[in-house]
């Protein structure tokens, strides 16, 4: 990057960061600059005009009537170098360091040897080939300038970028002479003007000076013989030079240690992301623009509306593989630049800046005039579901959250909103978090405007971007208008009984000592009244007993399904380590300890409502499960429905009333239809009708009818009984018959046929049949397996030709596990 350096500083050092160098050439059309990688090269360092023509320059004195330009001095320069140079960079793409060396050609003899450490600044290089090309070009470089020859001549032709061939030099072989090319050439120029010329101008402009001595002020004493031999022959110079058949690359003096300095940037500066296009407004939904790392593209608001710079790093507050934090700049914002080591060329993104004036801020106005009343009006329509003067006059970006109307009447906001808010490409929905710090009044929402989906704590109230509602409530809100889903793998308690969470004093997260000891007079509840059903000889209670096994259930096969939830929901785990608490959990501990937690010790989900639990539904409510329901209340239970309530079960119903005592109007079960028939059948068995006292049927309106497909027999305790059998009736008693009559009449025989209902036959089975095959699907014959059941029962038997295993019949739902035992004998 170019950045507050000339045009030819800019050019110059980007040629010698490439250890490329440059000579000027005199062209017919005028003057021309020729760029050279490698000054050994004839091609690129001709030969001096002066040494082309004779064969070269001699080394020799100036004496009057020489036919040629000579040298008259030659000395050699020599320094003390690095014998090693050495460059790193670290690449953050391929998140390694990339180094290179090169080790210097000249013999140091007994000289220690001495390394240039360079550290040019991060990602200088793109791969350990590129940086060994730089650590050559430098060591070229500074084998260069410890071995320069500097020198003094009366060749007029000697230009810097030239080469010269020295003959009757003091180093010259015997086959060869030595080439030099010209590093640098300083002439000097005495005018030989007449005298009479000379006191004319001198007449007209003053002394004139013999040479422009202010000029030379910074050149070394040997200079000083130059000027001399200038005065003598009317031109000299001094020139410095490199042996031709050494390479010499350009090096710029620097002051912070580095080979090629760049211009610093000292602090941040500001820059506004681009698009693509070079544009700073999105399009559509275009709003970011960036690469895979995540950087971006910026433009510098000293640069030409049409550049750019490179791709540009976003500094995050986190960043590590596969976790930390990610903001990418959208195209428009403004953002904070730093640049790393102060190079120019390695800038770095370190955050956002708002920019603008918001259009409820108060404009600059003239002569101190109040300006700010209209400003201030522009608050007041916001309202619960209506924002205002949240845009921007300027066209730039202003917070979103503010403190700059904090009135009652204005947004109610003294600054005590902030948090996050993204923004949808192309859109104006957003996902946030915010945070609200009014006194006595804190908030937390996480927010996402699609499908109004939300997590609200805290102080509940209504909110339009900056402007402060009002109270919707207290507590927590988890809303969506979509699709919700709550889930815990390991247990979930839902309990409205309150817990202390305090700063002195927390009590655990699963404290659930309200909903454990209702839970118990569950299970004592059951126990009574299974008792109570095994006396009046009527179902017992399966989740009391066990459902498919006694003393045991689904979710322990050491305790039935009302015990086994018990134990589930007074988990005690060990708090020492998370190892622990899991190895307590799943050996369902319940001992309490001053270093126990509780915890369910099963994924159960338990619920507890202190002052009750309203389950309501608009549709339909269903409840099923895999082995038993059981409802329990220490008072009364109602059941209501609107159309009909059906029972249906696959074994048998109980029904037991006035186990404790009657009931209201010493009932103990009682069965009304109010309206239409009630229908008792036993379809398959007996029915059994019994009382401890009275029996009484009662006909208010019509018929008691008595039907039976073959006999009907009424009987007393005393031995009295009339039996209806067939065709006939027979009465007999121990006692007196006493028959009264206003009439009697026995006439001949007559019968009237019952005609008896046709009772359906029960189909409801639980059956399967299994056959064992192989992995290609062929039938697995001649099989021996067994067949376990849950309530411990085992069948064993062999597959036929087909490997099928025989019908297995039941009458409920069953767990089976079939077991292969090997090929039969």
């Amino acid at each position: 990057c170019q950045y507050r350096e000339s045009d030819l500083d800019f050019v110059r050092r980007l040629l010698t960061e490439e250890g490329l160098a440059w000579r000027y050439e005199q062209l017919e059309d005028g003057v021309g600059v020729v760029l050279f990688a490698d000054s050994s090269q004839l091609s690129a360092t001709p030969e001096d005009a002066s040494s082309l023509a004779d064969g070269g320059i001699r080394f020799h004195g100036v004496r009057a009537g020489e036919a040629s330009d000579t040298v008259q001095a030659l000395q050699a320069r020599r320094a003390v170098t690095a014998s090693l140079t050495t460059l790193l960079s670290y690449d953050y793409k391929a998140k390694q360091a990339v180094n290179a060396s090169a080790p210097s050609r000249l013999q140091s003899g007994k000289l220690p040897a001495l390394e240039s450490y360079d550290v040019p600044g991060q990602y200088a290089y793109a791969n350990a080939a590129q940086a060994q090309r730089y650590a050559d070009i430098q060591m070229q470089g500074r084998e260069a300038a410890a071995q320069l020859w500097r020198g003094r001549s009366t060749v007029r032709t000697m230009a810097a970028g030239t080469r010269f061939t020295l003959t009757q030099g003091p180093l010259s072989l015997a086959d060869t002479a030595p080439a030099y090319v010209l590093l640098r050439v300083r002439s000097v120029g005495v005018n030989n003007l007449p005298s009479p010329a000379q006191q004319a101008l001198a007449e007209l402009f003053g002394p004139l000076p013999e040479l422009l001595e202010e000029l030379a002020v910074d050149a070394s004493d040997d200079f000083a013989l130059t000027i001399a031999q200038a005065r003598q022959t009317g031109y000299a110079n001094s020139f410095e030079a490199v042996a031709a058949d050494v390479i010499w690359r350009p090096q710029l003096p620097g002051s912070d240690g580095r080979s090629h300095p760049k211009p610093t940037a000292r602090g941040a500066q500001s820059a506004i992301v681009i698009g693509a296009d070079g544009l700073a407004q999105p399009s559509g939904a275009d709003e970011l623009y960036c690469d895979k790392l995540g950087r971006v593209r910026i433009r510098y608001h000293w640069q030409d509306n049409g550049d750019a710079t490179c791709w540009v790093r976003v500094a995050q507050r986190s960043a590590g593989g596969g976790m930390g934090s990610q903001f990418l700049p959208r195209i428009g914002q403004e953002v904070l630049v730093q640049f790393i080591e102060n190079d120019i060329d390695r800038p770095i993104i370190i955050g956002a800046l708002y920019n603008g004036q918001g259009e409820g801020g108060v404009a600059p106005t003239p002569g101190a005039q109040s300006g700010g009343e209209d400003q201030a009006q522009r608050f007041l329509p916001a309202s619960d579901h209506a924002v205002s003067a949240q845009g921007n006059l300027a066209g730039g970006n202003s917070p979103l959250w503010h403190g700059a109307s904090a009135e009652s009447a204005g947004h109610r906001n003294a600054a005590a909103q902030w948090g996050v808010r993204s923004k949808e490409f192309g859109g104006k929905g957003y996902n946030q978090l915010l945070f609200d710090d009014t006194d006595a009044q804190g908030r937390v929402q996480l927010r996402s405007t699609h499908a109004a989906s939300e997590l609200t704590l805290g102080h509940l109230i209504h909110s339009a971007d900056n402007y402060r509602g009002s109270l919707r409530g207290q507590g927590a809100e988890l809303r969506t208008d979509a699709y919700g889903a709550v889930r815990a793998g390991a247990g979930l308690l839902i309990s409205s009984y309150k817990i202390s969470h305090s700063a002195d004093a927390r009590d655990p997260a699963g404290d659930n000592a309200a909903g454990i000891a209702l839970l118990k007079q569950a299970v004592k509840l059951g126990e009574t009244f299974n008792e109570a059903a095994k006396t009046h000889e009527t179902v017992t209670l399966a989740s009391h007993l066990g459902a498919a096994k006694a003393n045991a259930s689904t979710l322990d096969d050491k305790a039935a399904p009302l015990q086994a939830m018990l134990t589930a929901v007074s988990g005690m785990v060990g708090n020492a380590s998370l190892d622990v608490a899991k190895a307590d959990a799943a050996d369902k501990k319940t001992a309490p300890g001053d270093d126990q937690l509780p915890h369910a010790s099963a994924p159960i989900i338990a619920i507890s409502g202190k002052s009750g639990i309203g389950v309501t539904s608009g549709a339909a409510v269903q409840l099923a499960n895999g082995e038993t329901i059981s409802l329990m209340s220490g008072n009364d239970s109602q059941f209501m429905v609107g159309g009909q309530l059906r029972a249906h079960s696959g074994q048998a119903i109980g029904v037991l009333g006035g186990a404790v005592k009657a009931g209201e109007d010493n009932l103990g079960l009682q069965l009304i239809a109010a309206k239409d028939a009630i229908d008792i059948q036993a379809q398959a068995d007996t029915l059994k009708v019994q009382a401890r006292d009275e029996v009484s049927i009662i006909s208010a309106n019509g018929e008691v009818d008595w039907a039976a497909a073959k006999r009907i027999s009424l009987s007393t305790a005393g031995g009295a009984n009339i039996t209806i059998d067939g065709g006939n009736i027979t009465v007999q008693c121990p006692g007196k018959l006493t028959v009264h009559a206003g009439k009697k009449n026995f006439g001949g025989a007559a019968s009237l046929s019952a005609e008896m209902p046709s009772l359906p036959r029960g189909t409801l089975a639980f059956d399967e049949k299994f056959q064992l095959l192989d992995s290609a699907g062929d039938p697995i014959k001649n099989m021996r397996y067994a067949i376990l059941k849950d309530d411990g029962g085992r069948i064993e038997g062999v597959t036929d030709g087909e490997g099928r295993i025989p019908l297995q019949s039941g009458f409920r739902p069953e767990n089976l596990q079939i077991v292969i035992l090997g090929l039969a004998k």
